[in-house]
C-alpha cells in the first residue's frame, strides 16, 4: 500500500514562465528538481486552459458526452491524450516540457504529437480545467533506492448528478490499459492544479 499524501493547496510557483511556447531548463539532482518542475506545470496547465484554442479542442473532444456527466469527461480526455500523444523521453540531463499551445498547434498542422509523463499530463490537465474539473498532479515513487520521484500522471475527483464522489486516474503513458488503470508505487502525492 502506497504513502499518499494529499495537500490541499498547490506548491507555491519557484519561477516565472517567461516563454510560454516551450520550457527547457537542466534537472538539479533529487525531489527538489522534480517539485520544481510540477510548480511550472500547474502555471503552464492554468495559463492553457485560459486559451481559446485549447478550449475548443476540449469541447470537441467531449461534445458527445452526455451533459453532466464529468467523469465521463474527464475518462474521454484522457483516453484521447493516451491515443494521440507518443510517449517519447526527454533527452537525459534536461527537462523539456511542452505547453498544450504548442501541441493544439502541431495537432491543427496535421502532425503527429510526442511528449513523455509530463507533457502528457501537462496538456491532459490543462483540458481538463477547460471543462470545469479539478485535476491533481499525481507525482510517485515506484522504486526506494531512487530519491526522486518516478512518474506524473492525472487523478480527478468527480461525481455526476447525485452519485458519491469517485476517484479516476489518468495515466496516458499506459498505451496497453485502459484510463483508470494506475500502477502500485510505494510513495504518490497528489498536488492541485
Amino acid at each position: 500500500m502506497p504513502i499518499v499524501k494529499l495537500l490541499s493547496k498547490p506548491l507555491k510557483l519557484a519561477s516565472k514562465i517567461k516563454n510560454q511556447s516551450a520550457t527547457c531548463f537542466a534537472i538539479g539532482s533529487g525531489e527538489g528538481a522534480n517539485r520544481k518542475t510540477v510548480d511550472v506545470m500547474i502555471k503552464l496547465a492554468r495559463n492553457a486552459a485560459k486559451n481559446p484554442k485549447v478550449q475548443q479542442l476540449a469541447r470537441k473532444i467531449v461534445e458527445n458526452i452526455k451533459s453532466h456527466n464529468f467523469l465521463e469527461e474527464c475518462q474521454v480526455l484522457g483516453a484521447w491524450v493516451q491515443k494521440n500523444v507518443r510517449y517519447v523521453r526527454d533527452p537525459r540531463g534536461l527537462e523539456q516540457l511542452t505547453t498544450p499551445e504548442v501541441l493544439v498547434d502541431r495537432l491543427k498542422k496535421g502532425e503527429k504529437l510526442f511528449g513523455d509523463c509530463d507533457d502528457m499530463s501537462l496538456l491532459l490537465a490543462s483540458l481538463i480545467l477547460c471543462v470545469g474539473a479539478r485535476p491533481y498532479f499525481a507525482i510517485v515513487k515506484y522504486y526506494s533506492r531512487w530519491g526522486a520521484f518516478n512518474h506524473i500522471y492525472l487523478v480527478v475527483y468527480e461525481r455526476n448528478g447525485k452519485n458519491p464522489i469517485k476517484r479516476l486516474s489518468l495515466d496516458p503513458i499506459l498505451k496497453t490499459k485502459p484510463i483508470g488503470f494506475e500502477v502500485k508505487s510505494l510513495y504518490r502525492e497528489e498536488i492541485p492544479v
